[in-house]
């Protein structure tokens, strides 16, 4: 009975493992609300800047904007499709990251004088060859870009594992609604109860 039990058991652990996201500290519900929420918070603070800098760009922040409100309307109705927005946009920024890293790494190499003449407009100075300001900017900009490579890789990987619970609770309903139609069937002829299956008919 034992054995039994512990084999039974196994198949609900790896269920709810699936529904668990952070190394199994999060439930996936709360490790979407966080994403969405870091999601808004950002393109708050993007649209601000692009207020106060560039108003004529702010139209591109509709995108992410449609992406979080798809991914709102998901969590809340469990449309299992309006969560692939969320799955795609991660997946465009880690490419976008990837050639980033790729690209300044090629100027940072072959041509740092490229990045010196943007780093002198964006920060006003008047450097002409490498400093140890140059050094710890483009440390920073190289971390960026690969804290963003990797927030959008976990991002993905939780929207995807969130799209795939909500499918196992969707087929789990499903075979639920199937098992309920398809029961016993009783009639009573002459006063006397019969029972028919549905493979009787």
């Amino acid at each position: 009975f034992s054995m039994s039990q512990s084999y039974s058991s196994k198949p609900s652990e790896r269920a709810r493992a699936k529904e668990r996201c952070l190394g199994g500290k999060l439930h996936l519900h709360t490790g979407m609300k966080i994403l969405v929420s870091i999601g808004i918070l950002v393109i708050i603070a993007l649209l601000v800047v692009l207020y106060l800098k560039f108003k004529k760009a702010m139209f591109v922040m509709m995108v992410p904007a449609g992406v979080s409100i798809f991914t709102i309307a998901g969590m809340i109705s469990q449309r299992r499709g309006l969560i692939w927005p969320m799955i795609a946009i991660s997946c465009f920024h880690m490419l976008l990251s990837i050639y980033g890293l790729v690209i300044f790494s090629f100027y940072f190499i072959f041509k740092p004088f490229y990045i010196i003449m943007v780093l002198n407009w964006a920060f006003d100075t008047l450097h002409n060859d490498k400093t140890a300001s140059y050094y710890l900017q483009c440390a920073g900009i190289f971390s960026g870009l690969i804290v963003f490579l990797l927030f959008n890789l976990w991002q993905a990987s939780v929207a995807y594992a969130y799209h795939r619970m909500i499918v196992r609770n969707q087929r789990a309903e499903n075979d639920l609604d199937r098992r309920s139609c398809s029961g016993p069937t009783i009639l009573v002829v002459n006063n006397k109860p019969m029972e028919y299956t549905s493979s009787q008919y």
